[in-house]
Parts: structure tokens; sequence; C-alpha cells
């Protein structure tokens, strides 16, 4: 696989973030469009990861199972959170539409946007060093190609611009 360049990043994170509706809780999907647009069209070793994020140590979202393990492979409810690993960075598309959102009620949620201001458009950062804002992401599921496919299949109801063929 190649190796990352930042404009290609880039680039990738601006056509996920413009072509998807402005909602909040949305990480599955969108991790995962970008997720495969980063294998697919860019070649690279991208990773789709589900998992917790606290803030401090307070839970934002906590992984109540495993996606992998969801009945008949059939996801209604979960209550974790997704992002995309890549050449030690994490790419957090969600996170602001979800932070800025009147439905996001979480205790936290005004230290955070005093962390990170207004009108962010996603979160990168390296994974090695000390995460930004207090944040603590943890990896619990890193999911394969064909799961992530199976994702974007499933959305394909909720909103057009998520489907794939």
């Amino acid at each position: 696989m190649k190796k990352l360049k930042s404009k290609t990043l880039e680039k990738a994170v601006i056509d996920v973030l413009k072509y998807t509706p402005y909602e909040p809780f949305l990480c599955l999907p969108l991790s995962t469009l970008l997720y495969v647009l980063l294998k697919d069209k860019y070649q690279f070793d991208a990773k789709l990861v589900t998992g917790d994020l606290k803030f401090k140590t307070d839970y934002i979202f906590k992984q109540d199972f495993k996606i992998s393990e969801a009945k008949d492979g059939v996801l209604t409810e979960w209550s974790g959170h997704s992002w995309v690993e890549i050449d030690n960075l994490i790419c957090d598309l969600s996170i602001f539409r979800t932070l800025y959102s009147d439905q996001f009620t979480k205790p936290c949620k005004a230290e955070l946007i005093a962390n990170f201001g207004e009108g962010r458009g996603c979160l990168i950062f390296e994974k090695d060093k000390i995460q930004p804002g207090q944040l603590s992401y943890i990896a619990i599921d890193y999911l394969p190609d064909e799961m992530a496919i199976g994702i974007l299949k499933g959305f394909r109801d909720y909103h057009p611009a998520l489907a794939v063929s």
C-alpha cells in the first residue's frame, strides 16, 4: 500500500463531509465512507475501527457489543463510536457534527466545545501522541472490508448520499 500524503487525506475527508448529511451520531457510516474511499480510490492501508470514546474519565460512547457479533448480521442499535486509522493517525469525521448538535446532551459538551472551539469539521491526530482535548479513543474492533460494504448498503435506505452500489 502507498504512503499517505496529507493533501490526499484532506481531499478524502472533504469529499466525505461535503456529500453526506450534516447530522449527529453518524460515526459509523462517515467512518466507513472514509475507509472505503481511502482503500478503494487511493489504495491506502486504512483501518475501520469501532470502540469507546472517553472524555477524561467519562464515557461519551461505550461500545456495548462488537458489530461483528450483531444478531443475524443486523445492526439496529449500538452505543459505540467509530473512526478510521491510517499511518498512525486517528481520523474522526463525526465528533464535531455530534458535539455541536442539540441532540448531544452529555455534561461534557460545554467543556469539549471550549477545548476545540466552534465550526470544526473533523479531528485528526497522531495515535501515539497525547490525545487532544482529553479524549481517549479505545479500539475494540477492526472491521473487515465485507462488513464495511454491508454497513454502507445498510444505510442506503437511511440517506441516499450514503448509498453504495
